[in-house]
């Protein structure tokens, strides 16, 4: 669990006030009308320029009280990726996202209160309750068994609707995930303090991602070079501290913790073995309980190894989820 560190720094703090500039316009926030199931609407002149236009355009679907943004493209089985805490789906850039495209029909989305993506303030967010957006939006969309890959906080959300509703997902692939409770090990003291540093924040939450040295050094270029090739979506302050809240409870909870052992879901757990935000014994202590799980430690890769190693990635999503058909 990275806290809020995967959204703060970048919606926030936006890596760097001079040179992440976000252009994107803000979606529309705040209390969602509780409105029934109905058919997706598409949001008009949402399509991404240059890089991300494969993407296709925004299309809302009311869920669960509130309308889910989500983009589909590609083509085959059905995949769905959820993004870290206060992320919105622009932060999943097209190197990753082309290769995936290649063998699934990829939706991402935004979750409650991010981007495209409306809210109900009438409920505290929590991640039990995403894991219910996700699993009505999977519904909603008519996916079929499909591959959830959920980052960071996505992946908690995974775990959780895994383990609350083991016949909705094909199967779950996790990336700097944990499952909560006070069996997590959670990041070193002081390094939330120095994200949230504006002297500090950008060059630590960049550290974060990608080791400072060998390959971590081309992929903090290759990540900085697409996320300015992307409009990013904005992210108020009140999502921030509501999906922070989220975060705080998840540490306390432990339903999803105490449930891993009845996830019947083919399950992959990855982690960077650099990751400082969520250290890997978290994905061990996760295999351990999941009967027949699969755990891959990247080595040499910290909290953004999916980005570090895209393709590789890409393709381990690929081969496990065949094999889990």
């Amino acid at each position: 669990m990275l806290r809020r560190q995967t959204g703060l720094v970048l919606c926030l703090v936006a890596l760097s006030a001079a040179t992440l500039v976000s252009s994107a316009p803000a979606a529309a926030m705040g209390p969602a009308e509780v409105v029934g199931q109905s058919a997706p609407k598409l949001v008009p002149h949402s399509t991404l320029p240059g890089p991300g236009a494969f993407e296709g355009p925004v299309r809302r679907v009311a869920v669960n009280g509130i309308e889910i943004g989500y983009r589909q493209f590609g083509h085959g089985p059905d995949l769905i990726m959820v993004t870290g805490d206060t992320a919105p789906m622009s932060l999943w850039l097209p190197y990753l996202l082309r290769p995936l495209a290649e063998d699934f029909t990829v939706t991402i989305f935004d979750n409650r209160g991010v981007g495209y993506t409306t809210d109900d303030l009438s409920r505290p967010i929590t991640v039990p309750l995403m894991a219910r957006d996700t699993g009505e939006l999977i519904e909603a969309l008519g996916l079929v068994d499909p591959t959830l890959v959920g980052w960071s906080m996505g992946g908690e959300i995974g775990l959780t609707l895994a383990e609350r509703q083991p016949a909705v997902l094909g199967a779950l692939v996790t990336t700097g995930g944990d499952a909560g409770s006070l069996h997590t090990v959670p990041p070193p003291p002081g390094l939330v303090r120095d994200l949230a540093d504006p002297k500090t924040g950008d060059k630590v939450f960049l550290e974060l991602l990608f080791p400072p040295t060998g390959a971590g050094g081309a992929a903090t270029a290759r990540f900085v070079r697409a996320y300015e090739s992307i409009p990013q979506e904005k992210v108020s302050p009140r999502t921030l501290k509501r999906q922070e809240a989220a975060e705080e409870g998840f540490l306390r909870y432990g339903g999803t913790w105490h449930g891993l052992g009845g996830i019947t879901t083919p399950t992959l757990l990855t982690n960077g073995a650099l990751d400082r935000g969520v250290p890997p014994v978290n994905a061990r202590r996760i295999h351990a309980r999941i009967p027949g799980s699969q755990v891959s430690i990247y080595a040499g890769a910290a909290h953004g190894m999916l980005f570090q190693d895209a393709e590789r990635f890409a393709a381990q999503i690929a081969s496990f989820s065949s094999a889990a058909r």
